[in-house]
């Protein structure tokens, strides 16, 4: 009963606040292009990163997200691009995200600052034949699959020098309402996406030669949803191996882990364990991602990356 609980008022905050809809993702710091536009050509080779996050385990209708991700570096003129794809089911309803980016990267002494923008699409998918009613007169129990497309715009700021980094991003910035026919008109002007700020910032200690200490932190801010805070630190051993915890203010601590197998392949790994009364009723989250980083003109890559 408390598992249906919980995901009847999971549902209720996904499908009609629509507050908070991007994915959540604990390894921020090794993937940033997945949070800011304008990390897009800040490696010195194309970047591309597979991901999959499956969150509370072991409860029915529980998010499972998965994202694919490639930029490419900067030329001489600091132009960069890149794109992002994004699958995101939750209970009844899936939510599929495509989009390019831009990003211009202006060059100083000893660090840049990069502005991007990233323009898509944002589609959203209901099977309300997953929907239990309570009532049989219910004017949303109507049946069938509902589907509606808006585009979205996102733009990112994005600073950084060799040891320190700081990020600043705007998602859905022009909040393009869902235009589901079937429903009536009081519930089709909720169905709207929300603006979703992040600030994001790191640095880096070189204690000894082979270890690496690197704290960064990721604020996400929405309307209508309560602040996200996550607090990380870091630890490279041997220029090889991530080992990271994270504790985040929604009840969550978070264990991960990014192995550079090669200089231009790595794995990702996290694991997110819910301390409070939820953490009773699923297994915690899952989240794996694999990276890859290559040059096209046979230019030696320089891994792994810091920052």
């Amino acid at each position: 009963m408390m598992k249906k609980i919980v995901l009847f008022i999971f549902i209720v905050l996904s499908c009609q606040s629509f507050a908070q809809q991007d994915a959540i993702y604990s390894q921020y710091m090794f993937n940033p292009f997945a949070i800011n536009p304008a990390y897009a050509g800040s490696r010195t080779s194309y970047s591309m990163v597979l991901l999959h996050r499956s969150q509370w385990v072991g409860m029915p209708g529980a998010p499972q997200t998965q994202s694919f991700a490639m930029h490419a570096p900067a030329g001489e003129s600091g132009i960069a691009w890149g794109v992002n794809f994004a699958h995101d089911q939750i209970g009844p309803s899936r939510n599929i995200m495509a989009g390019a980016t831009g990003a211009y990267i202006i060059k100083f002494k000893e660090s840049k600052l990069a502005f991007g923008l990233r323009a898509g699409i944002y589609n959203t998918i209901l099977d309300r034949s997953q929907l239990n009613f309570k009532e049989d007169n219910d004017q949303l129990d109507i049946g069938g699959t509902e589907s509606a497309m808006v585009p979205s715009f996102d733009f990112g700021m994005y600073y950084y020098a060799t040891k320190f980094y700081a990020g600043l991003s705007a998602n859905h910035l022009t909040k393009h309402t869902f235009n589901f026919d079937d429903y009536a008109d009081s519930v089709v002007t909720n169905m709207a996406l929300k603006r979703h700020f992040m600030l994001n910032a790191g640095y880096v200690w070189e204690i000894k030669r082979n270890f690496i200490l690197k704290p960064s932190f990721l604020v996400k801010a929405v309307f209508g949803a309560p602040l996200n805070v996550d607090l990380n630190i870091s630890a490279l051993i041997y220029k090889r191996v991530w080992f990271g915890l994270s504790l985040r203010n929604t009840s969550n601590i978070v264990f991960l882990t990014e192995i550079n197998i090669t200089d231009f392949m790595r794995v990702g790994y996290a694991y997110d364990w819910n301390y409070d009364k939820l953490g009773n009723y699923n297994k915690g989250s899952h989240e794996v991602f694999l990276g890859f980083d290559f040059n096209l003109k046979n230019q030696q890559t320089i891994s792994p990356r810091y920052l």
